[in-house]
């Protein structure tokens, strides 16, 4: 049955390639939810190999050298006024793609702040991809054996020479364990990878020690971005992490009805992973044939039984989840990464790249979803202030008027059908939010900008499956559907009515409570922005009048020398008064007493006036405005 439905939709492939796709229900997916092929092997490019090498004892000049021609063009350009913005974003992408290794992420991490950098350059930085390119079988195989300790025939009945796919880190080789009968996908990390990420941190934390010193973009936060980097090449250099984080969120995303391929541990070491190999079509493929052949598509739809609108909500209420429930979400949902099955099923790969959020951060974000899903657009903008990295001394509610406006602009988008995708989805809603607050020179922390790429990165799945998807009515439900959650889990083991209300109150009180402690956080900020107001008002005015008591000390010095020298000059021998001290005395002019007085006696209030200001503030309280006065 399988074979005949195959036939169908893989033109001119041969009986072999046909078992060997069929024989690929030897997984540990069910057979009922694998679906039929949608596009054949002959149609897919394959990788290209090239040998590899050590790291070259000149990759730092290479390095620099890309840097100076960078910003040798960018001084041209702007000096010439033919400076695009867009074509010199992807200048800087081609760059990073060249010099490879840890620089992709580096430009991934830069791609986050979209809160600092250029839309059009961050959008560039945010494709970065490492060059599809695989290197010798003989090398992967050697690796391999060196990890298991065994000759490959020992493990694998089954392997494929040839590498189903490649990135910075590592390629992919299609297996079949012989103790288990299921075929695998066996990730090997690329030879000297420990080498040359290490070399290209030391690089990159010498570039960063460069932006420091010269002040370039200080409320970027370069350390916590290298901190981010390192974490990131430690994760990457120990395929230990993917497979744990794989083995967590396969329990977890069980719940939401997501499949996530099974690890074989018993195989995998820090530079081998062997992970389940999906039978199952790909978004990559999906909307590849979308774009090239839409019938073939249409057909395939309808034997799989796959609904694109219930694939795309199932995608995003699951991704909402993973950062507001579990806090552990697939932090790179490109159409790579995500697999359909039959029956509208869906499945996850790759989690090199899971995040998660610190746990107080993650209450303000929820607060702050929540807020729009209710239309409480202030609360929503007093979580947006809270999000922030640091807040300088602004009108907080000129801010807060501001984000009001753009939340209810988006709202009222995601009502019109017939207008684009991109202006309604969440991560036009995230963006607009932050370049809201980058007019009033407000920054975000980290952790809201890895739940904006993860959602971001979402985005191109979701507009070829359901181009209309209402994302506000998308967040309202996943609440209605989290809040029966927890209610259902408060009455666990009771399966009375009464107690389901009881449950459904407790979990009102609790939401209650999260509020309330919450603004009592915010009204706290508040004041703290209002005193350091005050403080840098304070600082100015010290400065101004520290400035004042050296004039004052000066003209005080050059009246009480006039005075003594005019009106009653010093009898001194002249080895001691000297030339220097005559001619002074000679060219002064001689004051009257009255005018003497009247001198002292404005340096001694100016003095007065001055001593009243130490006084202020050196006081313990600080008046911040009658608004905090009123609440203290």
């Amino acid at each position: 049955m399988i074979v005949s439905q195959t036939r169908k939709v893989c033109n001119q492939v041969s009986i072999d390639q046909l078992l060997h796709d069929v024989d690929l229900s030897r997984a540990v997916l069910k057979n009922s939810w694998i679906p039929t092929p949608l596009v054949a092997p002959p149609e897919r490019v394959p990788v290209p190999i090239v040998a590899a090498h050590d790291p070259s004892r000149f990759r730092t000049l290479y390095v620099f050298a890309n840097f100076a021609g960078l910003t040798i063009v960018l001084v041209s350009l702007i000096l010439v006024r033919r400076f695009d913005r867009q074509k010199y974003a992807r200048r800087l992408r081609g760059v990073f793609e060249r010099m490879g290794g840890l620089w992709i992420k580096a430009g991934q991490i830069l791609a986050l702040r979209i809160d600092i950098f250029p839309l059009e350059i961050c959008k560039e930085l945010a494709n970065l991809q490492s060059q599809a390119l695989g290197f010798p079988h003989d090398i992967a195989r050697h690796i391999v054996e060196e990890e298991l300790g065994a000759p490959l025939d020992q493990w694998f009945d089954r392997w494929e020479p040839a590498p189903i796919a490649a990135a910075s880190i590592g390629q992919v080789h299609r297996a079949r364990l012989r103790r288990e009968g299921a075929w695998v996908a066996v990730k090997v990390q690329k030879p000297a990878s420990s080498e040359l990420f290490s070399r290209d941190l030391l690089l990159i934390r010498f570039v960063v020690t460069a932006l420091k010193l010269l002040r370039v973009y200080p409320h970027m936060k370069w350390d916590a971005g290298l901190s981010e980097l390192r974490e990131i090449m430690k994760e990457e250099l120990d395929f230990g992490y993917e497979a744990s984080s794989t083995r967590r969120m396969r329990k977890n995303l069980r719940k939401h009805g997501v499949y996530v391929p099974k690890v074989f541990s018993r195989y995998s070491t820090p530079r081998v992973l062997v992970t389940e190999l999906l039978p199952a079509v790909f978004m990559a493929d999906y909307i590849r044939v979308a774009h090239e052949d839409p019938v073939r598509l249409r057909r395939w739809l309808s034997e799989n039984d796959v609904n694109p609108r219930r694939v795309a909500r199932h995608l995003g209420r699951s991704l909402q989840r993973q950062m507001l429930e579990d806090n552990l979400f697939h932090g790179d949902m490109h159409p790579g990464n995500i697999a359909l099955l039959r029956g509208s099923r869906i499945a996850l790969i790759d989690f090199g790249t899971t995040n998660f959020t610190e746990a107080e951060y993650l209450r303000k974000f929820a607060l702050f979803t929540r807020s729009i899903a209710t239309d409480d657009y202030a609360k929503a903008a007093d979580m947006c202030l809270m999000l922030c990295a640091s807040l300088p001394a602004i009108d907080i509610q000129l801010v807060r008027e501001r984000l009001v406006r753009v939340l209810e602009s988006w709202v009222s988008r995601t009502l019109v059908r017939e207008l684009p995708y991109h202006d309604k989805s969440l991560h036009t809603m995230t963006l607009n939010v932050m370049r809201a607050l980058l007019g009033f020179r407000c920054t975000m922390e980290w952790g809201w900008l890895r739940l904006h790429r993860a959602m971001s990165t979402l985005d191109a799945t979701l507009i070829e499956l359901y181009p209309e998807l209402d994302h506000h009515k998308m967040v309202v439900q996943y609440f209605k559907q989290a809040h029966r959650r927890r209610v259902r889990a408060l009455a666990s083991g009771q399966a009375a009515r009464p107690t389901l209300r009881v449950g459904e109150k407790a979990a009102d009180i609790q939401d209650r409570v999260r509020d309330y402690a919450m603004f009592e956080a915010i009204l706290i900020r508040e004041h703290a922005q209002a005193f350091r107001a005050v403080i840098e008002t304070l600082t100015s005015a010290a400065g101004a009048m520290l400035g004042l008591a050296m004039a004052a000390i000066i003209v005080e010095a050059a009246a009480v020398v006039a005075i003594l020298i005019s009106s009653w000059p010093i009898q001194l021998p002249g080895a001691l008064r000297g030339p220097q001290l005559s001619s002074v005395a000679e060219r002064l002019p001689r004051l009257e007493p009255q005018l003497c007085v009247l001198i002292l006696l404005a340096d001694a209030l100016i003095w007065s006036s001055l001593r009243r200001v130490r006084r202020v503030l050196t006081r313990r309280e600080v008046n911040i405005g009658s608004r905090t006065a009123a609440t203290a």
